[in-house]
């Protein structure tokens, strides 16, 4: 039997929603005026390809999740319990409340049915999208929709984030907004939602963000987001080129993560694997500063502190929540609460 529980109460409102952000610094930062939600939210152009670059701050917007819960792989008891899932949210906006960007527990669907075990043998065989291409339970595979039953797909909301709560041994992952696709969902583990930023980083995929390595192969060569009138009309190509590769921000450093021997000649294993094994160590050198020095802390990297956003990353973030706002693809388009 599925339980629905619509909550998009006052309470929770009261508990998850931050005040609206106000204020912006001027080009020159001599001042501080108001951006309002036009600056903030709308206004592009070649120089400023995500609104409010030029923001300290401006109104937020408020958007709700859909979250999917089931019973363990038992089908016993259920993955998450209500209180660990409003302390993730809280974690959740930690990150994304000071970019004008705020998430709130819009329905959770509970459904009683036992969670696909990643051990079963026949795991490969429904469609798995993990880092495993062997049928079977390789940590870090990646339940695909289909193996998530009709109850799924019936209470699927095509104006909210959803969210699948997963068992261990699962990956979390989030679909990338501007691919056609049925269903848009982000999915995470239940066990680790409220004490870790992996929930935050793989909403912010869903929100646009790229790994801070994409395309670090590419560091002077204009990326695929050339591309992007595919999927918004309202691109522009920018003036500075920093917004046309790696991940398309500019202010987050080159990161060339487990690949810089073969793109700069050199090994940054001291900062993602501090601790190698016996005949794990890298014949190159170690990475200096001035060859590779990425940000440890940032959300969308692969390294252990991540737990925050640049502003950069956040207009970005805003400018494709405006657009799943304004574009209707296969039924989906996000409604904002009011």
């Amino acid at each position: 039997m599925l339980v629905s529980t619509r909550t998009q109460t006052m309470a929770l409102l009261a508990v998850l929603i931050i005040a609206p952000l106000s204020g912006c610094l001027s080009g020159d930062n001599s001042s501080q005026i108001d951006c309002n939600e036009q600056e903030y939210w709308i206004d592009i152009s070649e120089d400023s390809p995500y609104p409010g670059l030029g923001c300290e701050s401006g109104p937020s917007k408020t958007i709700a999740i859909t979250i999917f819960v089931y019973k363990d792989n038992d089908g016993v008891e259920w993955l998450i319990e209500n209180e660990h899932i409003l302390e993730g949210i809280e974690l959740i906006n930690s990150v994304y409340n000071p970019h004008g960007i705020n998430f709130i527990w819009g329905e959770i669907i509970m459904i009683s049915e036992a969670f696909p075990d990643v051990n079963d043998d026949n795991e490969g065989e429904a469609g798995s999208i993990g880092n495993s291409s062997e049928n079977g339970g390789d940590y870090g595979d990646g339940v695909s929709v289909n193996q998530l039953g009709e109850k799924f797909v019936e209470h699927y909301n095509h104006n909210n984030v959803n969210l699948v709560m997963v068992s261990d041994g699962w990956g979390a992952y989030s679909m990338f907004p501007w691919y056609n696709q049925d269903y848009y969902v982000t999915f995470v583990r239940a066990s680790t939602f409220n004490s870790s930023f992996i929930p935050a980083h793989e909403l912010g995929h869903f929100l646009g963000l790229y790994h801070t390595h994409q395309n670090h192969q590419n560091t002077g060569s204009d990326s695929d987001l050339d591309n992007a009138l595919s999927w918004s009309d309202e691109w522009v190509v920018p003036t500075e080129g920093c917004y046309r590769t790696g991940d398309f921000v500019c202010d987050t450093p080159y990161d060339c993560y487990t690949w810089c021997e073969e793109d700069i000649s050199c090994s940054a294993s001291d900062l993602y694997n501090p601790n190698p094994k016996p005949g794990e160590e890298s014949d190159f050198p170690q990475c200096t500063t001035d060859q590779h020095n990425p940000s440890l802390s940032n959300l969308m990297s692969r390294y252990g502190d991540r737990q925050e956003i640049t502003d950069d990353q956040g207009a970005r973030a805003r400018y494709f929540i405006q657009f799943m706002v304004e574009n209707e693809r296969n039924g989906n388009q996000l409604i904002l609460v009011e």
